[in-house]
């Protein structure tokens, strides 16, 4: 019987249904935690037939990482490559495991490494287009209410660059 158990958490495991996802949030540079950013995790499947189909949302959950950077977000249920994780900290590039900012292009892996490290912003890069990305990777009207508000200072600077 133990053997049964362990093989199906096993399964579980190595078909991406484990049931948490923990991770630390460090500055890039200084490799220090980084205290109170949001983290936002979208989850979808592939619903309709071959050559119709689209995803539907199957949930989404936000979190702040603690003092020492950790977060731990609940795993939903989605499909192969339907899981999304966006980290935002005012001051620093918003990380995702699909994509990267500024270039937007796919990240070769969509694993979420244990240690996820922000880099600073670059006052030579755009506000307005750094919003456009985060906003990108929210296609689907999931929750996000903490990262709605932590896009505040953002969103004014935004606004001072296209005046």
């Amino acid at each position: 019987m133990r053997a049964l158990v362990a093989l199906a958490l096993l399964a579980l495991g190595v078909s991406g249904c484990a049931t948490t996802i923990r991770a630390r949030v460090l500055d890039a540079e200084t490799r220090q935690p980084i205290a109170g950013a949001v983290v936002r995790g979208v989850w979808t499947k592939l619903v309709g037939v071959p050559g119709l189909t689209s995803h539907e949302l199957t949930g989404s959950q936000e979190t702040e990482t603690d003092a020492d950077g950790r977060f731990t977000l609940d795993r939903r249920p989605s499909s192969d490559d339907g899981e999304s994780v966006l980290v935002y900290k005012f001051g620093y590039v918003a990380w995702s495991n699909l994509s990267t900012f500024p270039s937007r292009l796919r990240r070769k892996s969509h694993d979420i490494p244990e240690d996820i490290l922000l880099e600073r912003f670059p006052p030579s890069q755009s506000h307005t287009e750094h919003i456009r990305f985060i906003g990108s990777l929210n296609p689907f009207g999931a929750q996000q209410r903490k990262l709605s508000d932590a896009l505040g200072p953002e969103r004014e600077l935004a606004g001072r660059e296209r005046r």
